[in-house]
């Protein structure tokens, strides 16, 4: 990066302030309900059950708001890119009207939250959200998204005048959005749920659940816990038997933070084509910063992660004049073959456990939207856009040639690293700073050599289901090409579906 003094870390989880949350022993934990999980999705279903009278404990491996809910650009908007015609196609109108009712809920709930709890959030309602392209070729799309939305009630317009220092061919409007800071959303909402009873476990991996007909058993790092249901809101479930992540794909993003010149016109918007763009202003450190996140890709499919970075930083600087650069980081995201995330009981069969995933980037209102639904399905109670969203439904129509396509090749990706196996050679050959997958003494090994000379040797096997996994250069991490995965050089699960770390190899 260009900028030295920039920061590698997330510029909402650097001046998020602490939530008070107490200490909660977790050999006395006694609830109705486990949530695992906490970000938006696991600490707004905790906070909505335990006000309807539920008895809820908290248990996440990081810090409360550490996790993905802090790593993106951070929308308030029910104006979601070109997701309603995406929607429209593959599951039709009324699915994708059940989309924006869930979401435009989502979005009232969260202001409504910010005002019922005095949260100090930094929320910032009428803002607008727009929906551009500069490529001709897709204004079509642009149109196309305008004309779904209107027919599902929602209201936008359509016009080429953005708040932007470029032209765009076409742009859609979304008008009275919100931004805010997740982070101190986060602790508000966390305060609050303590304070009417809760509890929250932190640094807490869970394992595995065992569900009867009367209470679920889950197998933790500190133990067996029990519950009557469990919330599994991990973004990505770390439980396999709803087959969740074979309908899904993983996605790497990344983020950077940085001074907007002073005239500068910037807002709140996202571009429709390839490379995805999106940006918003905020306030924070005393200066008015540009954030920017996209260059995306599935996650283990790219090596040289920190040329993305540089990718942005040469955007921003070339559109807006972004120059000084506070912040860089990056993110992972899930998205579902038809665009619609996977909330309520997590498998055929199972009564008491529930999941919630595949956002596609726009978590802030489906988080709340599944939230809510979580909350209804436990409390016995219908919600409008529980069919639509329903984690069991199986891939048919578009989606169904998607789910092929998708895991033939996670198929192909298990089997190059299976068949053939690794190079044989030996770790003692790396230089610092290299990696390599590499047959060592017959095993499959993933072997890096530190800028300060150390060795670093693990199983490149991952214990999730089995692929190799592939060296990411710029986050210094071996990443899954599966089903998105990662470890650190030592084997620590940094993030799921794999609950397990990397076994350790001991060579020289």
């Amino acid at each position: 990066m260009s900028s030295p003094e920039a920061r590698h870390v997330s510029p909402w989880v650097d001046t998020m302030p602490p939530p008070d949350l107490g200490a909660t022993d977790p050999r006395r934990l006694d609830a109705d309900v486990l949530v695992l999980g906490g970000g938006i999705v696991g600490v707004t279903t905790a906070l909505l059950l335990q006000r309807a009278g539920r008895q809820v404990a908290i248990v996440s491996a990081e810090p409360i708001g550490r996790s993905v809910t802090t790593h993106s650009t951070v929308k308030v908007t029910y104006g979601h890119g070109a997701l309603y015609s995406k929607i429209k196609d593959t599951l039709g109108l009324d699915a994708a009207a059940a989309y924006a009712q869930a979401n435009v809920t989502g979005f009232q709930r969260i202001l409504d939250l910010v005002d019922d709890l005095g949260i100090d959030c930094t929320l910032e309602r009428g803002r607008p959200h727009v929906v551009y392209t500069e490529e001709a070729t897709k204004a079509e799309e642009i149109e196309k998204e305008a004309a779904v939305a209107q027919r599902i009630g929602l209201p936008v317009s359509l016009s080429p005048d953005v708040p932007l220092p470029f032209e765009v061919i076409a742009a859609l409007h979304f008008q009275d959005q919100a931004t805010f800071h997740p982070g101190r959303y986060l602790a508000g909402l966390a305060e609050a749920f303590v304070h009417s009873g809760g509890m929250v476990v932190e640094g807490v991996w869970a394992r595995d659940v065992d569900e009867d007909s009367r209470i679920c058993h889950v197998e933790t790092t500190a133990g067996r816990m029990s519950a009557g249901y469990v919330v599994v809101a991990t973004q990505y479930p770390f439980l396999d038997r709803g087959g969740q992540f074979a309908r899904m794909k993983a996605t790497r993003s990344y983020g950077i933070a940085g001074v907007l010149p002073g005239g500068v016109s910037a807002g709140m918007t996202i571009n429709v084509g390839s490379p995805i763009h999106s940006t918003r202003t905020a306030h924070l450190g005393g200066e008015d910063l540009l954030i920017v996140v996209g260059e995306g890709h599935e996650v283990g499919h790219v090596s040289d992660t920190g040329e993305r970075w540089t990718r942005l930083q040469e955007w921003a600087r070339d559109r807006f004049g972004v120059t000084d650069l506070r912040y860089h980081w990056s993110a992972e995201e899930t998205s579902t073959l038809d665009h619609v995330p996977f909330t309520g009981r997590i498998a055929p069969g199972s009564e008491r456990v529930f999941t919630a995933c595949g956002f596609d980037g726009w978590g802030m209102t489906n988080g709340t939207a599944s939230a809510l639904l979580i909350r209804d399905l436990i409390l016995g109670q219908d919600n409008p856009w529980a069919a639509t969203f329903d984690a069991r439904r199986a891939a048919t129509g578009l989606p169904g040639k998607e789910f092929v396509k998708h895991n033939v090749h996670v198929a192909k990706t298990w089997v190059r690293g299976r068949v053939g196996g690794a190079p044989k050679g030996s770790p003692a050959d790396l230089e610092r700073g290299e990696a390599a997958v590499l047959e060592v003494e017959g095993e499959q090994t993933a072997a890096y050599r530190d800028e300060q000379g150390t060795l670093h040797a693990v199983s490149s096997v991952c214990t999730h289901m089995a692929c190799t996994v592939a060296w990411n250069d710029g986050e210094k991490s071996w990443d899954c090409p599966c089903h998105g995965s990662r470890f650190t050089p030592d084997g620590d699960v940094l993030h799921g579906p794999a609950s397990s770390p990397l076994p350790r190899r001991n060579v020289q």
